[in-house]
């Protein structure tokens, strides 16, 4: 192993500098605290940075000795992180979004592994990143494929849908494990339609008991508070067309997958 001993240059400091002073002078750079508060900003916040706010942020952030915690708290215990600008403007990563069901509509997997074949279509596996600079997140997580996948995922985490999607063959995201995405469900006829690996049993009745007091005509509204983070720019009539309206019970088990399959539930 070679290791260069000699003189060097960085931001104008001169020496036999070793990494960590070179991370040093990094450090001392105010444009390296505005460049993590923006990515920050970005991930949390809105992907349309708002210079003036990032700005006293970072000044913070840099004052601070770059103090994570405090630039965390001065984020979440702004007003303007609760502006309506803010809210519901991210689109949610695969994780969020199967995490988010499944955590809204307790349940059991037959088969757990099948989560993974989810992920692989949906374009993230949890713990592979593409890189060491991880997902890109934000639109890149919409394409015509992966939107339609989205949207059905509720139904078929209900059961009334089938997986019939291939995931993309793309050995760079999944760093040399292409095979995971052979289908090994027992029962498969053919691997043209892999069927329905997900096999859920959700446990409607913990996630009900949240609505027995509501009035029937309030059901909608309530649900749509509850599973969304933005006003819904469908009208009740589109949800009400097709839920099942035999009892209580059917339509508020019904309107729950219908308003989870909309795109607005796909923000956060």
């Amino acid at each position: 192993m070679t290791h260069d001993n000699d003189t060097k240059t960085v931001l104008g400091k001169t020496g036999n500098l070793a990494g960590d002073a070179v991370l040093d002078i990094l450090l001392e750079q105010k444009q390296t605290a505005n460049f993590i508060t923006q990515k920050i900003y970005r991930f949390f916040v809105n992907e349309n940075v708002d210079k003036e706010k990032v700005s006293w942020l970072s000044n913070r952030f840099y004052q601070s000795d770059y103090n994570i915690s405090k630039l965390m708290e001065d984020i979440f215990t702004s007003d303007w992180f609760y502006d309506e600008k803010n809210i519901g403007v991210r689109i949610k990563s695969p994780i969020e979004l199967i995490a988010g069901i499944r955590r809204m509509l307790p349940m059991k997997l037959q088969n757990e592994d099948a989560q993974l074949l989810v992920q692989r279509v949906l374009g993230q596996v949890l713990f592979y990143p593409p890189n060491v600079a991880g997902w890109p997140g934000g639109k890149s997580w919409i394409d015509s494929s992966t939107l339609m996948m989205r949207m059905r995922l509720p139904q078929m985490f209900n059961d009334t849908d089938e997986f019939n999607v291939k995931p993309k063959t793309d050995d760079d995201q999944m760093m040399g494990r292409m095979d995971d995405d052979k289908p090994t469900y027992k029962g498969n006829k053919g691997l043209g339609k892999i069927g329905k690996p997900t096999n859920a049993e959700i446990s409607w009745e913990d996630y009900l008991k949240h609505f027995t007091s509501t009035p029937s005509e309030q059901i909608l509204d309530a649900l749509n508070s509850c599973l969304l983070q933005i006003k819904p720019s469908y009208s009740a009539d589109v949800i009400k067309h097709y839920v099942d309206k035999k009892n209580r019970d059917s339509y508020l088990k019904t309107a729950t997958i219908q308003i989870m399959s909309t795109p607005e539930y796909q923000m956060c």
